[in-house]
């Protein structure tokens, strides 16, 4: 669906909030994407999937990537340490903050930084705000495989009978994932979009896959912006450092061109 208003956006994810029997539980999860064409896909997938490898080949890229980070990673933080029991989703976690290409795809607890990053980039572009209440994705596999059982953590990677996706959380959070109220989709197969995960297992259209898109067109963007900074929902609150405030002081400065554009515009009006 596509939005057209503030107030809409704002009603559909206030009615999203109530559907947790229990707020200490994680069933909703929210991602905000710049372009709405994007699927949901990670870094890796988006890669390889250029290249058509086959699963594989894929696998063998992961690996690659995740040796050498492991190999190099001491040399510029001596914080982090692995050993022979570390989970690999723990790695992969430590690659994504470090802007490695991985199989995990983003999400947050918050549908409001979700929405932050569904606007602030690509102005130029239709955004969109996705929600998904993995219940629904759960509760049908059960259907689909008598067998099944939520897989968690790292042992979804070497799950070989059927496609798979969860949710996971990081074990030992970094600052700009507490920021965020960071999670992350993870799946076992590498070249597959984690939306048709989700789509292929509903093969009845009448179907809640518990997976919604909302469409934010680009002329809202900057009024969102603006209204979640009144929120204290900006760079400089999700990214710590310099680079939150790199990025904070250029978004001061579009929102002030856009504030002083809106007036401008506002005076032609009252002078016609």
């Amino acid at each position: 669906m596509k939005i057209t208003s503030w107030n809409e956006i704002i009603e559909i994810i206030e009615k999203s909030i109530p559907n947790f029997p229990d707020i200490t539980v994680n069933y909703i999860q929210f991602r905000g994407q710049a372009d709405r064409d994007w699927k949901l896909e990670p870094t890796l997938t988006r890669l390889v999937k250029g290249n058509m490898l086959s699963e594989k080949k894929a696998k063998y890229y992961e690996f690659q990537a995740q040796s050498e980070f492991i190999s190099q990673f001491h040399l510029n933080d001596s914080k982090l340490s692995y050993n022979e029991s570390t989970n690999p989703a723990a790695i992969l976690v430590d690659m994504q903050h470090f802007s490695c290409p991985t199989r995990l795809l983003d999400w947050s607890e918050s549908a409001y930084i979700a929405l932050y990053f569904a606007v602030n980039e690509f102005l130029d572009r239709d955004g969109a705000l996705y929600i998904w209440d993995s219940r629904f994705y759960q509760e049908k596999m059960k259907k689909l495989y008598h067998d099944y059982v939520e897989i968690r953590g790292g042992d979804i990677i070497g799950h070989a009978k059927y496609d798979v996706l969860s949710i996971i959380f990081a074990v030992k959070k970094n600052e700009r994932l507490i920021k965020q109220q960071g999670a992350f989709s993870i799946s076992n197969n590498i070249l597959k979009p984690h939306c048709e995960m989700i789509s292929e297992i509903f093969d009845d259209t009448t179907s809640n896959s518990g997976l919604y898109k909302i469409e934010i067109p680009k002329e809202l963007k900057l009024e969102f912006l603006a209204r979640l900074r009144n929120m204290n929902i900006t760079a400089a609150s999700l990214f710590p450092g310099l680079d939150g405030l790199g990025r904070s002081i250029r978004e001061t400065l579009i929102l002030r061109q856009w504030s002083e554009d809106r007036q401008n515009l506002k005076k032609g009006f009252q002078n016609f």
